[in-house]
């Protein structure tokens, strides 16, 4: 018979003094493989259910994992617009270069900005109107200084 092997315990003074001042003998809650009972039992036998089969399964169309799709990277999508779109613009002046359409030397200006200051001109016509200014360039509201 092998011997029997040493559990994690306290120091033997601490144990007596702890067996004494709990007026028994301690029983520990560990669970060591020599003192509990050994796992006989058969695996379960479990029957089969409507998920495992391939054929006249009625979940298949609700099934979440057919569902979950790769991230989205928000930066890369709108990086990749912004190329896509410039590309266009680049394929559309080539375009009008080769019609005729527009002189080569002239800069094209998108309708509503003046070609000098870079700013939304205002739909209200000449009414007092000021051009506002272009997000992220300095200004002041005073006026002209």
């Amino acid at each position: 018979m092998p011997p029997k092997p040493e559990h994690r315990d306290v120091a033997g003074f601490l144990s007596r003094v702890r067996n004494f001042l709990l007026g028994r003998t301690h029983k520990t809650a560990h669970r060591f493989a020599d003192t509990i009972s050994p796992s006989t039992q058969p695996p379960p036998n479990i029957p089969r259910g409507p998920i495992q089969s391939l054929f006249a399964n009625y979940y298949y169309t609700r099934d979440p994992r057919g569902l979950v799709k790769p991230f989205v990277d928000v930066v890369q999508e709108h990086k990749e617009m912004l190329a896509a779109k410039a590309k266009a613009e680049e394929a559309a002046k080539k375009n009008q270069a080769k019609s005729g359409d527009a002189p080569k030397d002239e800069i094209s200006v998108p309708p509503g900005e003046s070609k000098d200051t870079g700013t939304k001109e205002c739909d209200e016509g000449d009414t007092g109107a000021k051009t506002l200014p272009t997000p992220g360039k300095v200004h002041s509201w005073e006026g002209p200084h």
